[in-house]
């Protein structure tokens, strides 16, 4: 990203960088990006936000599921289906009398068996999350049915579902001329900063494993501890999306717990 970040300056400014170096490396990063679940062990989301062992997920809004039209008009029982037929149907009543927070449980009360988590987004739109693995189906099956004030009864009727963009889209990202290179700077620079963001979060979560560890062994292994738990935090700090979502990967799962576990088969 640094090495694509310079490139393109320099293209920009009217020095040696040919055109095709520029698109290389926009397409090795678009790559990278497209491999961002299977290089992070599934624990890195469409908003570099870290997440293990939890997987990440895919948040969503659906039209019409907001606060402004959830706490207005009469009362309703939406009827949500998940996942296609065969599925069981969720239940949802809707009072417009009801505080925010107590919609959204509703809510959250009704879509937890699905594994489907319900938060208040920008201007009171209901966010949904979702695991990304389960969010192809969630997204092509949901479908609500109410008594005909805020969805239409009878029938079950497909929703359109929206997911929150991604925080990085290099497919987007455009070199054909100056002003195309000037808005993909913009983007990379602003990627640049999400992935430091996320950086920190995983060199924390790094630190918190070693520290667990250096807690754990007997103490004549505390010092070959530390040493290697040092030598995986200087990699997470080296420059580069591919070095930072392996590290990812390499969290996938640490937990207390977990590493207990493994220690109590060594020798004592």
């Amino acid at each position: 990203m640094e090495s694509l970040k310079s490139d393109i300056s320099a293209k920009i400014a009217g020095r040696q960088v040919s055109d095709a170096q520029v698109s290389g490396k926009l397409r090795q990063f678009a790559n990278a990006w497209r491999q961002r679940h299977a290089s992070s062990g599934g624990s890195l989301d469409a908003q570099l936000d870290y997440s293990s062992p939890a997987p990440a997920s895919q948040r969503f809004s659906i039209r019409g599921l907001n606060m402004r039209t959830l706490q207005s008009g009469d009362k309703e029982t939406l009827t949500l289906s998940i996942g296609g037929a065969g599925q069981p149907l969720r239940s949802v009543s809707v009072d417009p009398e009801l505080s925010e927070e107590a919609i959204i449980q509703r809510f959250e009360h009704a879509l937890s068996p699905a594994n489907i988590g319900v938060s208040k987004g920008d201007a009171g739109a209901l966010v949904f999350s979702v695991p990304e693995t389960s969010w192809p189906a969630t997204r092509d099956t949901f479908a609500i049915k109410g008594d005909g004030i805020r969805f239409p009864t009878g029938q079950l009727n497909r929703v359109r579902t929206e997911a929150v963009p991604a925080a990085v889209e290099p497919d987007a990202w455009q070199a054909q001329d100056v002003q195309a290179l000037r808005q993909t700077l913009q983007q990379v620079i602003q990627a640049l900063d999400r992935i430091k963001q996320s950086r920190e979060v995983v060199s924390r979560a790094l630190a918190e494993a070693a520290s667990r560890v250096d807690r754990a062994r007997p103490m004549d292994d505390a010092a070959g501890a530390a040493t290697l738990a040092q030598g995986f935090a200087s990699a997470a700090d080296q420059p580069g999306y591919q070095i930072f979502s392996s590290t990812v990967a390499a969290l996938l799962g640490i937990s207390r717990d977990r590493v207990l576990s493994l220690l109590a088969l060594g020798p004592r």
